[in-house]
Parts: C-alpha cells; sequence; structure tokens
C-alpha cells in the first residue's frame, strides 16, 4: 500500500508537527498527486541521470506542435508515464479536450485514474494544459 503523501511531504510536516488527521486527509492526498503530477509532466526525458527514461519528450511542451494524428499515441505514452511513475493512482486514462479555432496553439488534457490503498477506488480528476511558455499546469 503506498503512503498517502511523498517522503518529503511527511518529513516537512512531521518537522511543522501536524497532527495525523491533517496527514491522512483525502483532501491533502489529492493536493500531493496533483502537485506530484505536475512535476511528472514538466520533467523531460535525460533530465536525471539514475533513470535515462525518466521524463516527457520535448513535444508535449509545444502544445502547438502535436496533431490529431499524434494524440493517441501522446494520450498512451502520458497515462503510462503516470501509471509508471506516480504509485498511489491506477487505471490512468488521458484525454485531450477539444480545442476551438482560436486555441490550435494550446493542448489541454484531462487524466483520471483511481487511488490505490486505503483510499482506494476514490476517483482523481486533473485537468492540464500546456502554457505558452511549454509547462504544464495541472489544476484538480
Amino acid at each position: 500500500m503506498p503512503p498517502r503523501l511523498r517522503l518529503f511531504e511527511r518529513m516537512a510536516a512531521i518537522h511543522r508537527k501536524e497532527d495525523r488527521q491533517s496527514l491522512e486527509s483525502d483532501e491533502r492526498l489529492l493536493n500531493s498527486i496533483c502537485a506530484y503530477v505536475t512535476r511528472l509532466l514538466n520533467s523531460r526525458v535525460g533530465g536525471t541521470l539514475t533513470d535515462p527514461g525518466f521524463g516527457m519528450p520535448d513535444f508535449i511542451h509545444s502544445g502547438a506542435g502535436v496533431s490529431p494524428d499524434d494524440e493517441p499515441a501522446l494520450r498512451r505514452e502520458i497515462a503510462e508515464f503516470i501509471t509508471r511513475y506516480e504509485p498511489r493512482l491506477e487505471e490512468v486514462r488521458v484525454a485531450f479536450v477539444p480545442r476551438q479555432e482560436e486555441e490550435r496553439a494550446t493542448l489541454a488534457f484531462s487524466i483520471t485514474a483511481r487511488l490505490k490503498g486505503d483510499a482506494a477506488g476514490l476517483p482523481v480528476h486533473l485537468y492540464s494544459n500546456v502554457t505558452p511558455q511549454g509547462k504544464i499546469r495541472v489544476r484538480l
């Protein structure tokens, strides 16, 4: 069963002497997952020596360069990446949000999944978009 919070989040909470109930809230868990998925999706392949395959390919950071033909492979790659590196989630699915004509240069997608562990089955819905600067924002 994966822990609810990441190691550094648990260490910081201990340092701040937070009570156990606040550490175990579903809201805190979902915020932790959202923050970590943001970090995952903004990492780039080759950015770490310990795992050369870790990170998203550069084309995810350019939104405008993704054609409709690329979307199935990109959806699959994002879902597999999150599944591999976020152990608190399972059944990860990615869907692209249809773009309006004036938004052709942007990329937006939703991520749905289910929690593992003591909150197993709780649905997770995240919404993401690529900013003009190439960063991915993720929100609940």
